[in-house]
């Protein structure tokens, strides 16, 4: 009867003990909220940043990438729970950060030149600067300053020349100056010799005509140096071509002396992309490169926009045309263009780096200080070069990251991913 008595008290111990631990149990969750208590649970606890499918309970490194696995955080660790649930914030120590390499870059207002790139070939070639060098007056040719096929630039010298008669007009030109000194007329050109007419502005058109420049005259005029030797000097660029004289030749007035040439104006259809096609008008600058010497660029021009539209590539024509020597560029050439278009003033510009293009649309990485960086949402406008425009998304002083980001917007979707999984 006492072993009975004795079972039936243990029996009912033990359902009341069991009864109140379930109870205990229950407060000890309803405390909780379900994102916590999943959180606590979570198994197993590293995961790869890059392979999600990747997970372990210890640490260890990626069979795929090697990247060390890493601890998962509670979401509420992690993640700014004001943010976008889509793209949460993730934070980073430092260590992680200078170990990634991350760089940043600040949104700042700049211009930007939409610059499209026109591959081509050359249609055709006509002469473009080409002048006859005469003889200005009777006189002597000294001697030619360049070597033959010496390529020369506007303003540098040719050729000397001695003329008769050339001493004497730049003295009457200095006599008419001090004459009208006296009688304060030499500012104006009036000073005149009462007894020839002759007047200072006519003495300075025959020195012009004589092949001497305005320069020349000012120095004469301040120097008073009289001198019979002229130096001609090229007006444009190109090459001394068919020398018709000798040094120490006697020449005689409109002789022809050379020929200043071999500029030549290149015709180039190029191709471009459909896109660009609203983009590209007649006069805007271009640069040509030739395929022989990239470091040179040509500038040009576009002559005409859209003359012709290839059904194959669905590319449109353009053409260009630009000023070469004629050594150096030949029919059905091939040559690079580079078409300057718009251009947009006072636009918010990135480093093109900074940007994330996907299907689901174009983001930034901006970094919010404290090791916390977000994706951001943007819409791009023009690009140029290695810089690219925002039309939305950050603003002027914000900071976007530059090196790293597509880590960062991994982690972020990685995120983003436990966050919906944990409901």
């Amino acid at each position: 009867m006492k072993i009975l008595h004795l079972l039936l008290a243990v029996s009912v111990g033990l359902v009341a003990g069991v009864t109140l631990e379930r109870q205990l149990l229950r407060e000890t969750i309803s405390s909780e909220t379900a994102l916590e208590h999943a959180a606590k649970h979570r198994d197993p606890n590293y995961v790869c940043p890059m392979h999600a499918e990747i997970v372990s309970d210890q640490p260890g490194s990626c069979p795929i990438c090697g990247m060390d696995l890493v601890k998962r955080q509670p979401p509420g660790g992690e993640i700014d729970l004001h943010a976008d649930e889509s793209m949460p914030v993730v934070t980073m120590k430092s260590a992680v950060i200078n170990n990634l390499g991350v760089r940043t870059a600040e949104v700042r207002r700049g211009t930007l030149v939409r610059r499209i790139e026109t591959p081509g070939f050359i249609q055709q070639i006509t002469k473009d600067a080409y002048t006859r060098i005469n003889a200005p007056a009777k006189g002597r040719f000294i001697r030619f300053l360049v070597e033959p096929d010496q390529w020369l630039e506007a303003g540098d010298a040719m050729a000397e020349i001695s003329l008769k008669g050339l001493a004497d007009v730049q003295q009457k030109h200095l006599d008419l100056l001090a004459d009208a000194g006296h009688d304060g007329d030499a500012e104006t050109g009036n000073g005149e010799d009462s007894h020839t007419g002759i007047t200072i502005a006519y003495t300075r058109q025959l020195l012009l005509k004589a092949g001497m420049t305005d320069a020349d005259i000012s120095r004469l005029e301040a120097d008073r140096e009289i001198y019979d030797t002229i130096t001609l000097k090229a007006e444009h660029a190109g090459t001394v071509l068919e020398r018709r004289v000798r040094d120490g030749d006697e020449i005689t007035s409109g002789q022809l002396l050379f020929v200043l040439g071999g500029m030549m104006r290149a015709t180039v259809l190029a191709n471009a992309f459909q896109r660009d096609a609203a983009w590209i008008k007649p006069g805007q600058a271009a640069e040509i490169v030739l395929p022989f010497d990239a470091d040179k660029v040509w500038k040009g021009v576009v002559s005409q926009g859209a003359v012709s539209l290839n059904v194959t590539s669905q590319s449109i024509g353009i053409q260009l045309s630009f000023t070469a020597p004629n050594d150096l560029i030949k029919p059905g050439m091939y040559v690079v263009g580079q078409i300057f278009g718009q251009v947009r003033d006072d636009a918010l510009v990135i480093p093109a780096d900074a940007v994330i293009y996907s299907a689901a649309g174009n983001r930034v990485i901006c970094a919010l200080g404290g090791g916390r960086f977000k994706p951001v949402p943007v819409t791009v406008g023009i690009s140029s070069g290695d810089e690219v425009e925002i039309l939305s998304g950050v603003e002027v002083g914000d900071v976007v990251v530059t090196s790293a980001q597509f880590l960062i917007d991994s982690e972020s979707s990685l995120q983003a991913s436990f966050r919906r999984l944990g409901g």
